[in-house]
C-alpha cells in the first residue's frame, strides 16, 4: 500500500506537467492519456524500482514516461508487435514475446510490472506469482 499526503500529490503533479508538455505523442489514442498518465508517473515515483517491465507498448508513450520519471531505472518493454511504436528509446530492452516467456535477469523485489496489455489480468497474476513480482499495475482502456 502506498501512502501520501495532499502535498506529495500536487508536487508530483507540478513536476509531472512540466514533463508532459513535452511528450512525443500529443494523440495517443488507444493508449495513456494524461489522467493515467499522471497517476502512473505517481507511483513510479513513490515505488522507485530498479527494474519495470511494461508490458503493452503501442505508441511509446508509457515507455517515455518510465524513463522520464526514474531515468536510472532498467526498462524492459513488451509487445508481440513492436512496428506501432512512434516512441522508441535507445536505453530500452524490446522484447517481442509474450510476458509469460519474460527471461531476463531482474531483481523480483525491485521490479513493477506494468500491464496495459489487454490480457487476461488473472493469467498475469499467475505469471507475476511464478517470477515473484508482487509489484504490478494493470491498465485498461477499453476501445470504442
Amino acid at each position: 500500500m502506498l501512502n501520501f499526503t495532499k502535498k506529495e500529490i500536487i508536487f508530483e503533479l507540478q513536476k509531472f506537467l512540466k514533463i508532459y508538455k513535452n511528450r512525443p505523442i500529443a494523440n495517443n489514442k488507444n493508449g495513456m492519456k494524461i489522467n493515467h498518465m499522471f497517476a502512473f508517473f505517481f507511483i513510479l515515483k513513490k515505488l522507485k524500482p530498479n527494474y519495470v517491465i511494461e508490458s503493452g507498448v503501442l505508441k511509446g508513450q508509457g515507455t517515455w514516461l518510465i524513463e522520464k520519471a526514474l531515468p536510472n531505472t532498467k526498462i524492459f518493454s513488451i509487445d508481440l508487435d513492436l512496428s506501432t511504436r512512434k516512441y522508441i528509446s535507445k536505453k530500452v530492452k524490446y522484447l517481442d514475446q509474450d510476458f509469460q516467456y519474460f527471461d531476463e535477469k531482474i531483481d523480483p523485489k525491485k521490479t513493477l510490472a506494468f500491464f496495459d496489455d489487454h490480457t487476461c489480468h488473472l493469467e498475469r497474476i499467475k505469471q507475476c506469482k511464478i517470477f515473484n513480482i508482487k509489484d504490478r499495475i494493470f491498465f485498461y482502456f477499453p476501445v470504442f
